[in-house]
């Protein structure tokens, strides 16, 4: 029989936590519990399971980028969505720079199990799971999510954190000195960026870029 459980894989060092996470999922049929780890390096190790959603707690990054996680990720287990799991609201352009960034949403550990299996269902469904006016933001700044960009080129070497912003912001018509701007960062540093994400995109040009992911 195929198994058609979503398998779960938690990532936290909050023992209180894992406690009311554990408790929550365990109630519903449909869910498979694979694995808890509480530290970063343990959770990569064991991406081999190939979880389908990967519960996190950001605090386990500590000094670590979520960005980096999230490629291990990706390079490890394609196919896992990552919601993240916080003790209150984040502020609302933290939660749409970590959905830009791949996260594909958030649950509170305060939410009752109900709205926890909901929105697990729903990230694995392929949604994004936060509260409207996150959503209503996010919307208003359009994304380019790596999953969809892999899905429109395959083979597409994945693109960091960093190259799937100046990617985003060119194909929103934002010129390289208005990306060094809103990225504080030096127009010399925006065209290495752009130039390793056209050799990634096998294109030599902004134009043939745009051209590409409008086709795509």
């Amino acid at each position: 029989m195929v198994n058609t459980k979503i398998r779960i894989m938690i990532v936290d060092n909050d023992s209180g936590q894992i406690e009311t996470l554990s408790s929550a999922l365990k109630k519903q049929e449909d869910f498979e519990i694979i694995s808890v780890v509480s530290t970063r390096e343990t959770a990569i190790k064991l991406l081999s399971q190939e979880p389908d959603i990967l519960i996190l707690n950001p605090d386990v990054l500590k000094q670590r980028t979520l960005s980096r996680f999230l490629h291990s990720v990706q390079l490890k287990s394609p196919k896992t969505r990552i919601i993240n799991v916080l003790s209150n609201t984040p502020p609302d352009e933290n939660a749409i720079t970590d959905i830009k960034a791949g996260i594909r949403g958030y649950i509170k550990i305060t939410d009752v199990p109900a709205i926890i299996a909901k929105a697990i269902r729903s990230i694995r469904e392929g949604g994004i799971w936060a509260e409207r006016r996150i959503l209503e933001k996010a919307i208003a700044k359009p994304m380019l999510l790596p999953e969809t960009l892999q899905s429109h080129i395959p083979g597409l070497p994945p693109l960091t954190n960093r190259e799937m912003e100046m990617l985003t912001l060119v194909l929103q018509g934002a010129t390289n000195r208005e990306i060094a701007d809103k990225s504080k960062i030096s127009e010399r540093t925006v065209k290495t960026h752009l130039y390793r994400v056209y050799r990634k995109l096998k294109v030599k040009s902004r134009t043939k870029a745009i051209a590409l992911l409008s086709h795509s």
